[in-house]
This record gives structure tokens, C-alpha cells and sequence, in this order.
């Protein structure tokens, strides 16, 4: 399905995206609404690592303390020189950035053409960061009952729109689902034969699997017009650091860089980065986490009749019945018992029953299903 009212794409992506609505992980405010201490607060609206940070990292913060009477490495250069050992690539294709939304941002400045197409549901950052920066766009929606992700009969009307620039998510947004390689592969290939930007956000990639996390890199030598964005705060559950990274060819990223913020990432967060990236232990501990949590999480909403949509990511993406209350009822009133879970309306592409939830430990799903159980069950009056 295609949208083709540009100005519309434009105003509804500053109306809906310009409040609250862009973002979950607003814990700070429930917990001054709740009156309720952060600590009380179970937070699936934000899909961070349920483990919580790597173990040692509050040392590595401090040793680095001493270092903020200086203005940062505005190259991060320990930073790049540790990520592009770990990604087998060259720092000079990586650009870190003060979490991936600002190089979003950045991006959105940059990419000054006429015909921008966002594959959709996607992160909603992205089209608000557009509308802000004055570009018009369009949306081609993906269907639901493909998972939210592109297919090749998808890809027939992405090249029939002509497009200057494509940008969507893998694992998609808010689904979690995972793009096919063929289908990725095919979007590398048409782009270059017709130098089309391709930026694709990869914020969650690193809790899928090693043949999806290694295509970014291999499809760069294939597309110098290839951009993706991946972020260290989700993995690594470092929200409140925040750390991202652009990773394109060496030449593209030396336009790009100039836009940036100078000194964008602080000293504590590039020490955050260079240890978080040597703690092989936590990373292959999260994923085999992760994993079990899903299955069991996505079995227990499927008791309730939710269908949650079968993804690789840390989050899930559920249809609640739509003769039961709306998204928003049921988040309004787990809020109540302290558990914050994701509408997901403010996606383009998603309805008022699409509901969010992070995966998190087989202890904290206990206190999510029993927050949720009287939450659906609420009688509901219909207009």
C-alpha cells in the first residue's frame, strides 16, 4: 500500500511524532504521575537488556571521571578502533554518534532529495526527524499478516515510486521481525544500479543472529550509498549514556560527519562503549537469555489471546482482540500497577490494538501477566 500525499506524510509525522507519542521508556515521568519510585516501575515500554548493564561497568565509569575536566575525543577513537575490530571493518567506516537517534537526525539533514520513501511501520524518529528538517516523503506500508516485512511484490512498488532515498528498519519496527537476506540483497542491488540512498536502521540487530548482524557489513562494499545505524544502549542496557554508531564507506561517512554534533559522544560513554564491547561472557549470556525469555513470554501472551508476531528482537508486537479495550486503555491501566507496555498507534501502519511489550526475565512476566489479565478484562463502552 502506498501513500502518496507527501504534505500529509509531512504534517501527520510532526503531529503525531511531535509529543509523548514518538517514544516509550518515559519512566521518569510515570514515576512523578505514579508517585512511585523508579525502582518500583517495571518499564516494557523501552526494550532494553532485562540483565541490566554488564557486570563491572559502574568501575569502568569511574576510572573514567578523571578524564571530564577535558573536552571528549571528538573522534572517539578507542571507541571506533575497538567497534571496528569487533565488526572486522575499518574505524574510518564507523561515525559514533550520541545514540543512533542523533545521527538520525543528522541524516535527515543530509539526504536534501525530492523522493524519500520510508518502508513502514517504522521507528517513528525517523519520519519526524524528516518533517523537521524540511524533507518530503512518502510511505509504502508493509502488511501485517506478512510480518510487517517487505516482500519482493512489496519491492515491485518501492521501484515503481522511484525513489531517491529508501530507509527502513531490520529487525523491523515495532514487529521485530527479521528482513529476509534475499529481500535485503535485492534493495542493495536495484539501489545501486539506480544510486539510491538506502539507510537502514539496525538498532536491535544485535540480538539476532550472526548471519543477519554480518550483512551490514559485507553490503557496504556493494553500495557506497548504503547507511546503517545500529546502537550500543539497548544491548547493552546504557539508555541513560547513550551510545550509537553510523557505519557506511569511508568516503560517504567524511560528507556526513561535518552535520554532526562536534564532541557528540561524552568521555563516560565512549568508556562505556570500549568495555561493554569486550564483555564476550555478557553477550553470548544475553542472547541464549533472550531466546528462552521470548519463547516462554511469547507462549504466555499467546494465552491471553494477544498472538504476539514471531520476531528476533527483544520486544514483541501483540493484535489485542478489537471488541476488548484499546492499547492505550490497557497500557493506562497497567500503568497503574507500576508495569508501562508500548501502544503502538503511533507507528504508521499500526492500529489502536497493536500493543508493545518488551521481553524481560520469566520472574518480571509474572508481574506483567498480572498486570495485564484485569487490564483486558476491563469492560470497555463503544461509540
Amino acid at each position: 500500500m502506498i501513500d502518496n500525499d507527501l504534505d500529509k506524510s509531512q504534517e501527520r509525522a510532526l503531529a503525531v511524532f511531535g509529543g509523548d507519542a514518538v517514544h516509550g521508556g518515559d519512566i521518569w515521568g510515570w514515576s512523578r504521575r505514579l508517585n512511585k519510585p523508579v525502582d518500583e516501575i517495571l518499564d516494557l515500554s523501552a526494550s532494553l537488556n532485562p540483565l541490566g548493564p554488564p557486570p563491572g561497568l559502574d568501575q569502568a565509569i569511574a576510572r573514567a571521571m578523571s578524564g571530564i575536566c577535558h573536552y571528549p575525543d571528538r573522534l572517539s577513537y578507542e571507541f571506533r578502533e575497538t567497534l571496528a575490530g569487533k565488526l572486522g571493518t575499518s574505524a574510518t567506516c564507523l561515525l559514533p554518534g550520541n545514540g543512533s537517534t542523533a545521527l538520525i537526525r543528522m541524516i535527515a539533514r543530509a539526504l536534501d532529495l525530492k523522493n524519500i520513501v520510508l518502508l513502514a511501520p517504522a521507528f517513528g524518529e525517523m519520519a519526524r526527524s524528516l518533517a523537521i528538517a524540511g524533507r518530503h516523503f512518502h510511505y509504502l506500508l508493509t502488511r501485517e499478516q506478512d510480518g510487517f516485512v517487505p516482500t519482493f511484490h512489496d519491492l515491485e512498488n518501492l521501484w515503481d515510486m522511484e525513489p531517491s532515498a529508501v530507509i527502513f528498519s531490520n529487525p523491523t519496527t515495532p514487529a521485530g521481525t527479521l528482513i529476509p537476506r534475499d529481500i535485503l540483497d535485492s534493495i542493495i542491488e536495484r539501489a545501486a544500479r539506480r544510486r539510491v540512498w538506502v539507510v537502514v536502521d539496525e538498532a536491535f540487530i544485535d540480538f539476532a543472529d550472526e548471519q543477519a548482524r554480518s550483512w551490514a557489513c559485507e553490503a557496504m562494499k556493494r553500495h557506497k550509498r548504503l547507511l546503517v545505524l545500529r546502537s550500543l544502549t539497548k544491548f547493552f542496557c546504557i539508555a541513560g549514556l547513550r551510545l550509537g554508531y553510523a557505519m557506511a564507506d569511508a568516503d560517504t561517512l567524511s560528507d556526513f560527519a561535518p552535520l554532526g554534533q562536534p564532541w557528540s559522544v561524552n568521555t563516560l560513554a565512549q568508556a562505556a562503549g570500549v568495555f561493554c564491547l569486550g564483555q564476550d561472557e555478557y553477550v553470548q549470556k544475553t542472547r541464549e537469555s533472550m531466546d528462552r525469555w521470548r519463547r516462554e513470554q511469547t507462549a504466555a501472551l499467546d494465552e491471553l489471546g494477544l498472538g504476539p508476531m514471531r520476531g528476533v528482537a527483544n520486544y514483541l508486537l501483540c493484535r489485542l482482540p478489537g471488541d476488548g479495550p484499546t492499547a492505550a486503555q490497557v497500557a493506562a491501566h497497567t500503568a497503574q500497577q507500576g508495569v508501562l507496555v508500548r501502544p503502538a498507534a503511533s507507528f504508521v501502519g499500526c492500529g489502536e490494538h497493536h500493543l508493545r511489550v518488551a521481553v524481560t526475565t520469566t520472574e518480571e512476566q509474572q508481574r506483567l501477566l498480572a498486570a495485564l489479565r484485569p487490564a483486558l478484562a476491563q469492560k470497555v463502552d463503544r461509540v
